[in-house]
C-alpha cells in the first residue's frame, strides 16, 4: 500500500501550500512511489469519502476543489517537466 500525506492533500486543495511544496510533494509522494496524478486523484476521492477526514475539524472537499488541486499538480509539474526534460504529462483527468 502507498503511503500519502493527507495533511499535503488537504492543504493543497484548500490552497494552503507553495508551488515548490505542490512539486517536492508530488515527487514524494506519487513519482518516488511509482505513482501518477489518477493516484492523486483516488486519494482525493477516498479523503472525501472517509468519515474520519470528513468529520475532522469540519473538513469538506467539494469536487471543484479536487478538480482545481488535480490541475494545479499538473501545470507545476508540466512547467517543471518542460523545463527540465522539454515534455510534459499527457492524457486529461478525468473528475
Amino acid at each position: 500500500m502507498a503511503k500519502i500525506n493527507t495533511n499535503f492533500l488537504l492543504r493543497l486543495a484548500n490552497n494552503q501550500i507553495s508551488k515548490e511544496e505542490i512539486l517536492t510533494g508530488y515527487m514524494r509522494y506519487y513519482v518516488a512511489q511509482g505513482r501518477n496524478i489518477g493516484d492523486m486523484k483516488h486519494d482525493y476521492i477516498r479523503i472525501s469519502s472517509n468519515v474520519k477526514y470528513i468529520n475532522l475539524d469540519g473538513i469538506t472537499l467539494s469536487s471543484n476543489q479536487i478538480k482545481n488541486a488535480l490541475n494545479k499538480t499538473r501545470q507545476i509539474l508540466d512547467k517543471y517537466l518542460i523545463f527540465n526534460f522539454n515534455c510534459q504529462t499527457t492524457d486529461d483527468i478525468e473528475i
